[in-house]
């Protein structure tokens, strides 16, 4: 028989003593870690899940375009409603505002955009956004063309950073608002963000129309 040393029996006594006091918190410490461990694991096989679902149903929408038989808002609505978190929640009502403009339902349009940029507008990152900037922009021109001027200024002031697309509807905004000096400036900013020899040249014809 193994007789312990009174310095291991003294030891021995110590952790009996810390597991009668302990025990139970012991017990739920270990039964909370294999269940965050499990609970892991589901969560991890629920969003692989919604991706691959969500990625089926764009893939659907996108196949829906080209094929006049397909109900493409039936799909949209799908994505949006299962899947509002998601970048294909975005592209889909990105296209469905496209497809509202083009009808002429501004309403429709303007709604869809508003539903992207509130949920954009939660994020903490403040890095650049295309997403975003691209629902700002579009919301603004549909806000331009329900003669909202303010309400599209208002908007594009909202911008944590401005692109020349921007700048230039602050410019059409403005112009609209008879802020001739700040469309003027606008404009000029405008044209210090592009490269684009087209959209430069849209830009001095807007300048010059102020000069005239």
């Amino acid at each position: 028989m193994v007789k312990l040393s009174s310095t291991e029996e003294e030891y021995t006594e110590f952790l009996s003593s810390l597991w009668q006091r302990y025990k139970y918190l012991l017990l739920l410490s270990v039964v909370l870690i294999g269940g965050g461990v499990v609970g892991w694991d589901a969560w991890t096989k629920n969003q692989t899940q919604n991706f691959q679902e969500s990625s089926d149903l764009y893939e659907e929408f996108i196949d829906s375009l080209n094929n006049q038989d397909s109900d493409e808002k039936l799909i949209a609505d799908q994505i949006i409603n299962k899947h509002p978190n998601t970048l294909y929640a975005d592209l889909v009502s990105l296209h469905l505002a496209k497809i509202s403009a083009e009808t002429d339902d501004l309403n429709a349009a303007e709604k869809n955009l508003k539903w992207v940029l509130k949920r954009h507008e939660k994020k903490w990152s403040s890095d650049f956004d295309p997403i975003e900037i691209t629902a700002r922009i579009r919301l603004a021109r549909v806000l331009l063309a329900k003669e909202s001027p303010e309400e599209a200024l208002e908007i594009i002031n909202q911008a944590k950073e401005k692109n020349s697309a921007l700048y230039e509807v602050k410019g059409d905004a403005e112009e609209l608002l008879g802020q001739f000096d700040e469309a003027r400036l606008s404009y000029l900013k405008a044209l210090e963000s592009t490269q684009n020899q087209s959209i430069r040249a849209l830009l001095q014809m807007k300048l010059s129309s102020l000069e005239g």
